[in-house]
């Protein structure tokens, strides 16, 4: 166990670090990042070790970037947080920038690590919610290409 728990340690500040030296490629999207969203997904890619442009192409496929946007859900801000999940971490008002984005990457490092890194669970998960993706598996591969392609590009562009 302790062997786990020190290759999952150095794995975190492996990811981290390359996390953090990835150039967030703010023009890969169909509209501009404000300043502040891009200063706010640098900041939490850093903080996280979350490579910063699945930060901004799970963003982007929520919102838009929009600081303001409701769903039908009732998800609320630029990472769409429910706001029993925002409360949970942290996050008081989901609908200023940064805490939203720093909230909503914490919640996407500990679905990294609860699904050992694997994207396409994580942002199913993300999506429909980590238990019903342990119960029924992911069902959420329209949602998962999607935030994919937009990574891609992003990946693409740098």
């Amino acid at each position: 166990m302790k062997a786990r728990n020190l290759f999952l340690a150095l794995l975190f500040v492996l990811t981290a670090n390359a996390a953090s030296a990835q150039e967030l490629a703010t023009r890969a999207f169909p509209r501009p990042m404000p300043e502040s969203v891009a200063q706010a997904i640098q900041d939490a890619s850093r903080q996280y070790g979350v490579d910063a442009n699945l930060i901004a192409s799970l963003a982007w496929y929520e919102s838009a970037f929009n600081p303001n946007a409701v769903s039908r859900r009732g998800a609320e801000g630029i990472m769409q947080l429910k706001p029993r999940t925002a409360r949970a971490l942290g996050v008081q008002n989901s609908f200023d920038t940064r805490q939203n984005i720093l909230g909503g990457t914490k919640y996407l490092r500990q679905l990294l690590d609860r699904f050992n890194g694997d994207v396409d669970l994580t942002l199913a998960a993300y999506n429909q919610g980590p238990e019903a993706v342990e119960r029924k598996g992911a069902r959420a591969a329209e949602y998962v290409s999607r935030v994919k392609a937009f990574y891609r590009v992003a990946m693409a562009s740098r």
